[in-house]
């Protein structure tokens, strides 16, 4: 079994001088150009410090840092490294049993931060003559796996970005899931005043009135800022400057009372101060906005398509793995998919009139590429730290082993899966446990939460790491990672109407983070009936224990109360779907609507003060921790689950 420390000391005599450290050059002495900037735009200026001329290939995976052959055409180019939703996919996506960075062709798991180290120092130690290196990210760095526990305590995504060598990233909608004091917390614990790293945000709208986001907008122009310049060692002076889409701030509500401007009108007066006031040769924008599908644009390409004198648009937000670089007015977007799994590569060349796109591609990380063993040990620290704080008392950590599979349980968008009956179902039984008004008729569970699929690999192990990042996401109102469950009760109409989102609603507007999967029930659709009107037949009931032989009354006139769940989420975006006529109210026992939220969190242990959230995460690993298993064994997923059940029918 690949164990991913054992060669680190080995590898870390291999990489020597062939990977030396960016971070530990000289250090790059900040200029704050908060006197000289606009009275509302303080800014902040590095140098970028010379290349490593010491490289040498040695070691296991030597030819990977070999000097590459380069001509020098006299012409200067900046080189633009770019990752973007990276969601603290430290180890990269892939069993955790399989992966071995510190072994060569050894797993298939694709990205990991230490291999993405190996690729920058690459590119950072072996220039081509005249260029210049930039690496960015475009945001969305947190909410993924078990390791955003620590973002802010350990501030653990930030500290191993600048440990990579990035020089600005941005916030997606993702970072503001922690709500303004605790997207604070996440910076404050990530970078000290001396981080080569900054957050670049030119688009947030603070609440002069609330105090609520005090604590974030007293970052401004310190540790977050507005804009960003960079003289790199060609000469070339680049501007950076961060966004925020409207559309990804919708998606967190946590993120109040903190709004954005307008991206466009806010990016253009930041572009036009790095031009006419700081005089900058080259503009990057990070913005996380996401780009369309098809013909389709999305927030991203609007936007760059309205903006002048603009170079690159670096974006993020759609997870969206372009095939080729686009031009859209005189700005040229580029995005590199999700998680880590590739990395961008844009070279841009000076001509007379300006910067021109020399090449663009989407580097894969695989086992091909070392991993870095000085990343590696901070991420072995970070794990220790889980142990010691999300783990604590629950009898297993990080890399436990807790099931096994004989098959892949996928991610499917716009359609019921194995993956998401197993994921409902595993919701429906636990939350079964510590509802006290239970049973738990109906579960509905959204593609939006479920991040991740669960692979067999090569061992068909499954550890618990592999599990959160299925269900990674939230907040719960005790602060804590993940979202909390809710048990409420709904009337047949208004599961009638949930169902509708699915067949109906979700497709409608593209959103597969809407689309929901459903446990305690099946249900027939057609899709030529109207909008809000497909769904024919429900039945109550699983496949274990049978399904009810009449189907539901859904008509608005039986107030029949069905006990249901759902995790947060859900509940917090009853309001989007609202706008599409979809009234659905979570009600208690007696059909008064609960008004606050809070009163309907499961509470795993009411006999202590407070209430112990029964977190999303939790429901999953609880559930295959209780599934059969043969003495000395671990658990198997249950072969039913290979592929859908069956609970939507189209006819």
């Amino acid at each position: 079994m690949p164990t991913i420390f054992v060669n680190v000391l080995v590898l870390a005599l291999a990489f020597g001088n062939a990977c030396a450290d960016d971070n530990n050059k000289d250090a790059v002495e900040v200029v704050d150009d908060a006197k000289a900037d606009t009275p509302d735009s303080p800014g902040d200026e590095d140098e970028q410090p010379g290349q490593d001329d010491s490289v040498q290939p040695v070691g296991e995976w030597g030819k990977f840092f070999d000097k590459r052959d380069w001509s020098d055409d006299g012409k200067r180019r900046v080189v633009i490294l770019h990752t973007n939703d990276l969601h603290s996919f430290v180890s990269g996506l892939g069993p955790l049993a399989d992966y071995s960075p510190d072994a060569e062709n050894e797993d298939g798991t694709i990205g990991g931060f230490a291999r993405i180290a190996s690729l920058i120092d690459r590119e950072r130690n072996d220039p081509r003559p005249s260029s210049s290196v930039l690496v960015v990210d475009a945001g969305d760095f947190t909410f993924g796996t078990a390791y955003a526990y620590l973002a802010r305590t350990l501030g653990l995504e930030l500290k191993l970005m600048e440990a990579l060598g990035f020089d600005a990233t941005t916030f997606g909608n993702h970072e503001m899931d922690w709500g303004p004091a605790g997207t604070a917390s996440v910076v404050e614990a990530g970078l000290t005043s001396d981080s080569k790293l900054k957050i670049v945000a030119s688009n947030l709208v603070f609440d002069e009135e609330d105090p609520a986001d005090d604590v974030l907008a007293a970052l401004m122009g310190t540790k977050v800022l507005p804009h960003h310049t960079i003289t790199m060692d060609n000469g070339i002076k680049v501007g950076i400057f961060g966004l925020l889409g409207t559309n990804a701030l919708k998606l967190a509500p946590h993120a109040a009372p903190v709004t954005v401007a307008s991206p466009a009108k806010a990016a253009q007066e930041v572009v036009d101060h790095l031009r006419e006031v700081e005089k900058c040769d080259f503009i990057v924008g990070l913005s996380h906005g996401g780009v369309g599908e098809g013909d389709i644009p999305g927030e991203d390409e609007e936007i760059a398509g309205r903006l002048k004198n603009v170079d690159v648009l670096i974006t993020g937000h759609s997870h969206t793995l372009m095939k080729e670089a686009k031009m859209y007015g005189t700005t040229l977007v580029v995005q590199a998919g999700n998680y880590g799994q590739h990395l961008g590569n844009l070279v841009m060349v000076e001509t007379e009139d300006g910067f021109e796109l020399e090449s663009w591609e989407t580097i894969l990380v695989d086992d091909s590429i070392p991993g870095k063993p000085e990343i590696l040990g901070i991420v072995a620290e970070a794990e220790a730290q889980l142990a010691d704080t999300m783990f604590k008392g629950l009898g297993y950590g990080y890399n436990t082993p807790i099931a096994t599979t004989d098959f892949d349980l996928p991610t499917v968008e716009f359609s019921e899966s194995g993956l998401g009956d197993f994921v409902a179902d595993a919701v429906r039984a636990v939350t079964n446990k510590y509802d006290p008004k239970g049973p738990i008729q109906v579960v509905f569970e959204a593609n939006g939460v479920i991040r991740d699929g669960i692979k067999k690999g090569k061992t068909g192990e499954i550890r618990v790491g592999d599990l959160i990042q299925i269900l990674p996401l939230g907040l719960g109102p005790d602060g804590e990672l993940g979202y909390p469950m809710l048990a409420f009760y709904l009337t047949p109409a208004e599961i009638k109407l949930g169902l509708e989102v699915i067949v109906g609603v979700a497709p409608l507007i593209g959103a597969d983070s809407f689309f929901l999967q459903v446990s305690g029930l099946k249900f027939e659709y057609n899709k030529n009936g109207g909008l809000l009107d497909m769904v024919t037949k429900v039945w109550l009931g699983d496949e274990e224990t049978g399904y009810e032989e009449t189907p539901l009354d859904t008509s608005k006139a039986n107030n029949q109360l069905i006990r249901c769940a759902a995790n947060l989420y859900i509940a917090q975006m009853l309001s989007v779907v609202g706008s599409y006529g979809i009234e659905i109210t979570i009600k208690d026992e007696n059909g008064d609507p609960i008004e606050n939220l809070g009163e309907a969190i499961v509470d795993m242990d009411p006999e202590k003060g407070g209430i112990q959230e029964l977190k999303l995460w939790r429901t999953l690993i609880d559930h295959v921790k209780s599934l059969p298993a043969k003495d000395g064994e671990l658990p198997k997923i249950p072969e039913r689950y290979n592929g859908p059940l069956g609970r939507m029918i189209r006819k």
